[in-house]
């Protein structure tokens, strides 16, 4: 009469193999799964898999405002906005100003699969300048973080008056959402309120 069994090296062996096969096979069924919804798209995979749903992201809230030069209004003057978001494309649109030196440009709204990938930190870098007697004039430069508007962008972007003899300044305004982490901005505008001016540019900046 014999006896069979299994030796505890068998044994070691078997768990080792167990080990190694059930990544094997996860990685399997994400793979398949992913060309599914590839090749056979739904709303519900979509979803599952953020990458492949588009988002609407916005990039900057409506912009109004007014150019002067020495107190007098700057006519027939281009106003450029330059929009750069993390998908590294470059954006731009103009506006020319009235008789009285005003000037507008409209909200700013894509849609994009960006918010899908969580390794990305999204902001979306804003320059509006004017070029005016050769010389380059900084109405407004900043970084949108996030993908949604935000209301503090939207008070300072509605009321962007400046008058271009006036110095490029730093400066800080709140942030309603953390205001122990406020919003930063360089401009040649003034506000009369939410404008707390830490630096002066000069010529050597």
């Amino acid at each position: 009469m014999s006896t069979s069994f299994t030796t505890g090296k068998n044994n070691n062996s078997n768990s080792k193999k167990n080990k190694l096969t059930f990544p094997l096979v996860a990685c399997l069924l994400l793979l398949l799964l992913t060309l599914f919804t590839v090749i056979f798209p739904t709303e519900g995979m979509a979803d599952m898999f953020g990458f492949f749903k588009k988002y609407d992201v916005h990039l900057c809230p409506e912009v109004k405002g007014q150019i002067l030069n020495q107190g007098k209004p700057l006519a027939g003057e281009k106003v450029i906005r330059y929009l750069n978001y993390v998908d590294r494309k470059e954006r731009f649109d103009h506006a020319i100003t009235d008789e009285t030196g005003r000037f507008s440009l409209p909200e700013v709204n894509i849609r994009s699969k960006m918010p899908g990938n969580f390794m990305v930190e999204h902001n979306t870098l804003q320059i509006i300048y004017i070029e005016f007697n050769n010389e380059k004039h900084t109405i407004w430069n900043s970084s949108l973080e996030g993908y949604k508007p935000n209301a503090a962008y939207s008070r300072k972007l509605s009321s962007l008056n400046c008058d271009l003899s006036s110095p490029t300044v730093s400066f800080e305004f709140t942030n309603d959402k953390n205001p122990q982490r406020p919003h930063y901005a360089v401009t040649n505008c003034q506000w009369d309120t939410d404008f707390s001016v830490y630096h002066v540019h000069t010529d050597k900046d």
